[in-house]
């Protein structure tokens, strides 16, 4: 389908004589139509780089809950990381024997993983086991990541508990507040840098922002809690209502009761007054 229309926009486009109809319509759109797939199937795979070290990232860092895994968390201008570096790179060599996979996770880049690991430190590194994750606090050196692994000494270490684990509501939730930072971030730098907005302007338009987003959330909840649990004063009409209408209910019961009773009292004082005539 996609073809068909891009074929019909180029006929189009010969149509009106333009210059810029010189290419084949294969040859304009198809480098366009590569590079998209491309990156959409890049997007849901796991990037390998040349020492065999696997890139994680938010689209993909499901797969590293099947199997077994070696992650680290880092940072650029961590310089511990960069230390690191080389002992990683060795170690995953060794793993590639033992079927273990070795991944890196780059903070700066994937802040959403950042706050579903829960990581406060740089470098982190983590041991996955089919969905078990325990944080890895030895030496440092690829020998040890390899004695960890092949002696299994993860064992003797108490994994993450459920709430904590990647893949909790509360870790996703973590995820996203870490992704809202990198926004804000982001934001900022653009309101700043590209638009020349000076730096008081931008964090008036965060707070403006952010009290309107309060008080439409607070006017939410009290509606919601409004609808859930009445207040007090609504509480006493509705009963003052309700006592009313028993009362007129009763009154009206009476009344009929009354209206009942008054002939035979009729024909009580009419009898008497033929017994004393």
């Amino acid at each position: 389908m996609a073809q068909l229309k891009t074929k019909r926009s180029c006929k189009l486009l010969c149509q009106t004589n333009s210059p810029s109809c010189k290419l084949s319509c294969s040859q304009l759109f198809q480098p366009l139509l590569s590079i998209i797939l491309v990156s959409s199937i890049a997007s849901s795979a796991v990037a390998e780089t040349e020492t065999g070290v696997l890139t994680i990232t938010d689209a993909n860092w499901t797969v590293t809950m099947d199997g077994e895994w070696m992650i680290k968390f880092v940072a650029p201008w961590c310089p511990a990381c960069a230390q690191l570096k080389e002992q990683w790179e060795r170690f995953s060599s060794l793993a590639a024997a033992m079927g273990v996979s070795v991944g890196e996770v780059d903070v700066t880049e994937q802040p959403g993983l950042s706050g579903r690991f829960l990581v406060t430190t740089l470098p982190t590194i983590f041991h996955v086991k089919e969905g078990s994750v325990r944080r890895y606090v030895s030496v440092r050196e690829a020998e040890e990541f390899h004695a960890y692994v092949s002696n299994r000494r993860w064992e003797e270490v108490e994994p993450l508990p459920s709430w904590k684990s990647p893949t909790s509501p509360l870790m996703s939730c973590m995820a996203g507040l870490f992704r809202l930072s990198l926004w804000i971030r982001w934001t900022h730098g653009y309101l700043t840098w590209d638009l020349g907005m000076p730096v008081w302007g931008s964090y008036l338009s965060f707070a403006m922002a952010t009290l309107v987003t309060g008080l439409l959330m607070g006017l939410v909840l009290v509606l919601v809690a409004d609808c859930l649990c009445p207040s007090r004063q609504k509480r006493k009409e509705e009963r003052a209502v309700s006592m009313a209408e028993k009362r007129q209910a009763s009154e009206a019961d009476e009344g009929e009761g009354s209206n009942e009773e008054e002939p035979e009292t009729l024909r009580q004082r009419r009898g008497q007054a033929k017994r004393t005539s």
